[in-house]
């Protein structure tokens, strides 16, 4: 009988402690003094004129201006087509269960280029790779290079090894998620 009040007071204690802490910080507001209205303002307006049509020169100055990339849109596209950027090793909790997959499948099979390991050659080389909704390799490139051919090679091939990927999760709405991945080839002495 006493054994079950030695367990059972921590137990009290620790059930009001926290209801306590929920209570006060539920009363504390942890904005550091920021309006509402300052945190997300959002002014939607008409065109107030029609637009007009565009004249020769002005189409062809527009098509000789390079169009801004996928990763610039980033979000949507006319056609309801959405795609988002993330690195690899992000927490963001939206991504963070789905990343953790791809870098398990990813890890399982990296391994350090035979070539690169004799000639020493070390170097970090981050890869952007391209899902699409089903989970299948839509694109692979180097986006920043380690200065060694096979240290770079190495990591795009290990990426398109590990294809096919499982596929996004419905609640993305996301018709590609581009991945930020990091390789980082060290030779340990």
């Amino acid at each position: 009988m006493d054994t079950k009040k030695v367990i059972l007071w921590p137990v009290l204690i620790s059930f009001v402690g926290h209801l306590v802490l929920i209570t006060v910080t539920g009363m504390i507001d942890l904005r550091e003094n920021i309006s509402a209205e300052e945190i997300i303002t959002v002014n939607i307006k008409e065109p107030e004129t029609e637009i007009q049509p565009k004249k020769e020169e002005e189409k062809k100055d527009e098509e000789k201006k390079p169009s801004k990339s996928k990763e610039e849109k980033d979000v949507l596209v006319n056609d309801g087509w959405r795609e988002e950027t993330v690195e690899l090793g992000s927490v963001d909790v939206k991504y963070a269960a789905y990343l953790v997959k791809i870098k398990k499948k990813i890890l399982r099979i990296w391994k350090y280029p035979e070539k690169a390991f004799k000639k020493n050659e070390e170097g970090t080389v981050l890869v952007k790779l391209s899902i699409d909704a089903s989970g299948t390799l839509a694109a692979t490139t180097l986006v920043s290079s380690s200065g060694a051919i096979e240290l770079d090679v190495g990591a795009l091939d290990v990426v398109k090894a590990a294809a096919p990927f499982d596929p996004l999760p419905e609640q993305y709405n996301l018709s590609r998620l581009n991945i930020l991945a990091s390789f980082r080839y060290k030779i340990m002495d």
